[in-house]
Parts: structure tokens; sequence; C-alpha cells
């Protein structure tokens, strides 16, 4: 749990950074001594760059959601096997005390039906 406390605090740090970075560029080109056409082709090309960084960050979600989910479908099967072990085992060894029930109360009964 604590390994994915830490992935999570890294993804907000690593998010928080490039949104400050994008506010501090869109700050200094806005204050920059430049023509409106050459701001604006800045900011163009700025907003591209972040959209590039969004989407990649956004394909590396999936890909670790994918895993996160490849992972606990992996954990849950393996639970599932143990625990249709376990009722497989509880079941044998009930059927077994059934069974040495039976043939000792059959006995019992075979005993009783020689002495009367």
């Amino acid at each position: 749990m604590s390994s994915k406390y830490n992935e999570d605090s890294n993804d907000g740090f690593a998010l928080g950074l490039l949104v400050g970075a994008t506010i501090g560029a869109l700050t200094a080109l806005l204050f920059a001594p430049k023509s409106g056409a050459e701001t604006r082709a800045q900011l163009k090309d700025l907003a591209d760059q972040q959209k590039d960084k969004l989407r990649e960050k956004w394909e590396d979600t999936k890909i670790n959601a994918a895993i996160a989910v490849d992972d606990l479908r992996s954990r849950l099967d393996n639970a599932a096997d143990q625990a249709k072990h376990a009722v497989d085992e509880y079941a044998h060894k009930a059927n077994t005390a059934v069974d040495q029930l039976a043939d000792d109360t059959k006995t019992m009964v075979t005993g009783f039906q020689k002495r009367y």
C-alpha cells in the first residue's frame, strides 16, 4: 500500500510541476516585450508542447492502470484458486469422516444384530 501511495504522490508532484511550468512560461510570454504575432506563435507552440506532454502522461497513466488491473486480476485468480483448494480439501475430509461414520454405524448395527 505504501508503494501505491508513493506512486500517487509522484504522479501528483509531476502533474503539479507540469502545471507550474506551464503557468510560469505563459506569464513570461505575456510580459515579454514582443509583437502580438510573436506572442501568439509562442503561446501556440507552448500549448502544443503541453498538449503533447499531457497526452504522454495520459498514455502512461493508461498503461499503468492496465498493469494494475492485470496484477489485481492475477491476485484475485490466485486467491480464488486457494479458496477452491481449501474448500475441496475440507469437502474431502468431511466425506471421509461421513464414510467412516457410516462404516462404524454399519459395524455397530451388525454387531447388535448378531447379539439379538
